[in-house]
């Protein structure tokens, strides 16, 4: 028998080797389709029966069955002239594209009394040219429609952010955690109850974070589009922007597609804008305290100025590391650490510009929802992140949304208990975010 040569032996694992890459590439692309029917079977299998549930829901009524602080104030609100519904804040939106679509003004000046969202919308005129199509059907239907399609976007940029990342796996439990947070908590109850735009700005915090940490000039593109939808998203997206930009680099052109794409709509409906601005300064001014804002614990400047001191503190950290490293011309240095700084970072600025206003309606933390993308991508992507850290983090920032969200039996604390653990939350992604930006970018298992 003639032995076969080294030569036939490396052919013959040649050839062994390639068919168990077929082999392999076939399972993957069998988990792919599988993991694409899984998802689509968990959206249908949550989304279709609350759908049905919420042709008549009525938010109020599940929400009056619990022990939250004030809720009754809202709750039983319903909607000048469309009562029995409920949507009040939807609604000046929906008048407005009424209007808007019949050649009539939105936005007048407006005694205080008289004023109660009936015809003078405070929103973006941006929002009411898009809404002019809801402006022409039922008020029921529109509001339904509103909070799905928002729910909707919101899903839709997180499963393409995680997919962008290469994290599919993580894709259904992330969205079923968002459903979860919408329909079966108090805080997600009381957002459908207000048919208000606050998933928009989780849809913002997602779309800049996987620009700057991913890359591509339609994740910036998107990230200042959908801003536009609820204007207090441009408070994180500014102060985000500042860090990530000079981290990323000042000379790529993508960095400045989401100021860019800002300016540009703001320039397009200028005219409308100019008006916009006296409504929107008008309930920025006539505000009391409310909710679990900062400003129950820390003097409002303060409260107003935590923002630009964790952005500054963050700033002169990452500069600093660099500087002493010699990196501050290594551009793939200087993006790992916007990778590694990228969750915690977003996380405690999300809670400084949520909370960092006088009046801070629990539905405003919805934008919370938007890190959880965020934090699925950084755990499973994020280098030099310690795995004691890792762990740390999804236990607090799930502790934290249990908290954020009134998740029973939590339904019960005071306001200014959930500004304290909201505020400590903030401080420490922030102390997290600072102790990554001075670390050497080593990946961690």
């Amino acid at each position: 028998m003639v032995p076969a040569l080294p030569s036939d032996r490396m052919q013959g694992w040649v050839s062994d080797d390639a068919a168990e890459s077929e082999a392999a590439q076939q399972r993957l692309r069998t988990a792919i389709r599988t993991n694409r029917w899984i998802i689509a079977a968990l959206v249908v299998a949550v989304a279709s029966p609350l759908f049905i549930h919420y042709t008549g829901f009525k938010p109020a009524k599940e929400l009056s069955g619990l022990t939250y602080p004030k809720i009754f104030k809202y709750s039983y609100r319903t909607t000048p002239g469309r009562a029995p519904h409920h949507g009040i804040d939807f609604s000046q939106i929906w008048l407005s594209a009424g209007r808007l679509s019949a050649g009539q003004p939105v936005y007048h000046p407006v005694d205080k009394a008289k004023w109660r969202r009936r015809w003078s919308s405070t929103y973006h005129p941006v929002i009411h040219w898009l809404y002019v199509p809801l402006g022409r059907v039922a008020f029921p239907t529109a509001l339904v429609v509103h909070n799905l399609a928002g729910i909707g976007l919101l899903l839709l940029v997180s499963a393409l952010a995680l997919r962008r990342a290469g994290c599919t796996q993580a894709i259904p439990s992330v969205l079923v955690a968002i459903l979860a947070a919408m329909y079966l908590t108090p805080v997600g109850l009381f957002h459908l109850e207000r048919g208000q735009l606050d998933v928009f700005v989780a849809a913002s915090i997602v779309c800049v974070v996987t620009a700057f940490v991913r890359g591509g000039s339609a994740w910036a593109i998107a990230a200042g589009a959908i801003s536009m939808l609820k204007v207090q998203a441009w408070i994180f997206v500014g102060f985000f922007w500042l860090v990530a930009a000079a981290l990323w680099g000042l000379r790529d052109r993508n960095v400045w597609w989401v100021p860019a794409t800002i300016l540009g709509l703001n320039l397009i409906f200028l005219y409308q804008v100019i008006d916009w601005v006296p409504s929107f300064l008008y309930v920025a001014n006539n505000t009391s305290y409310f909710g679990p804002t900062f400003t129950r614990i820390l003097p409002r400047w303060f409260a107003f100025g935590l923002p630009f001191v964790s952005t500054a503190l963050v700033g002169v950290c990452a500069y600093a590391a660099l500087a002493a490293r010699g990196q501050l011309a290594d551009t793939d240095a200087r993006r790992q650490l916007l990778a590694r700084i990228s969750f915690p970072f977003a996380a405690a600025l999300t809670l400084q510009t949520v909370c960092g206003t006088p009046v801070t309606h629990d539905y405003r933390l919805i934008a919370l929802l938007g890190l959880l993308p965020v934090l699925a991508t950084w755990c499973a992507r994020g280098e030099g992140v310690p795995a004691w850290l890792r762990r740390a983090s999804c236990i607090g920032f799930g502790l934290m949304l249990m908290f954020a969200l009134r998740v029973a039996p939590l339904t019960t604390l005071s306001f200014l208990n959930v500004a304290q653990l909201l505020l400590a939350f903030s401080l420490l992604f922030l102390l997290a975010t600072l102790t990554l930006a001075v670390r050497r970018g080593t990946t961690s298992a």
